[in-house]
């Protein structure tokens, strides 16, 4: 084998590596595009802009078997199931900005009214390696989910963690001038048999550009 051929050999594989090295929960660096990434070109765009809203926290008191309840086909007309109980509501402004049409980057602020708490986290949702992911970094966590289109305006997001168990699936549609979110949870000690036991519902208003 030549020496010129092993030396491109050795180049390209240093290069694979590094990209391998971008690893999911990284915001910062925007990974090389794949040609497996191209089917989903734009698929955030509609989210770019400014959007404010109330997101709002559901508690069940009456879980039913988990099968009585389709939770992959879910709209705001699981929220008028008997015994949920509102338990938070959270004041929310999310800012989006695509930084190419495979990566986009967003800072969420949450403000708790029952305590006066402001919680700013920073985040990404990006395609890397053909799959859609979105990463938030919190001041306590990192929250990682991965994604899948329904439609052109609908993007499911979801995750499943054993250790501390969290469970999550949140369905978000977005038009001209509004945003809505609906999902549910499972967390630490909270049986999956059942329905679930928290629901969350949140509508934002898209905001005029300044």
């Amino acid at each position: 084998m030549k020496r010129w051929y092993v030396y491109i050999l050795f180049l390209s594989c240093i290069h694979s590596s590094c990209q391998d090295k971008v690893a999911i929960d990284n915001i910062d660096t925007v990974p090389d595009t794949q040609q497996k990434d191209q089917y989903y070109a734009d698929v955030f765009k509609i989210l770019d802009g400014t959007w404010n809203g109330q997101f709002i926290i559901y508690e069940d008191q009456q879980q039913v078997p988990k099968q009585e309840i389709d939770l992959k086909n879910i709209s705001v007309s699981n929220l008028s199931k008997n015994g949920l109980q509102q338990i938070n509501s959270i004041k929310v402004e999310q800012i989006y900005t695509s930084i190419n049409p495979y990566f986009q980057r967003v800072t969420i602020t949450d403000f708790y009214p029952d305590n006066g708490q402001k919680i700013v986290s920073k985040g990404v949702n990006k395609i890397q390696d053909g799959k859609m992911w979105c990463v938030v970094k919190k001041p306590d966590e990192t929250v990682i989910h991965t994604g899948s289109t329904q439609g052109a305006n609908t993007i499911i997001w979801q995750r499943e963690e054993k250790t501390p168990q969290k469970i999550e699936y949140f369905k978000e549609t977005v038009s001209t001038d509004f945003y809505e979110i609906i999902g549910w949870g499972y967390y630490q000690g909270d049986d999956p048999k059942l329905s679930p036991p928290l629901w969350f519902y949140a509508k934002y208003k898209r905001q005029p550009k300044k």
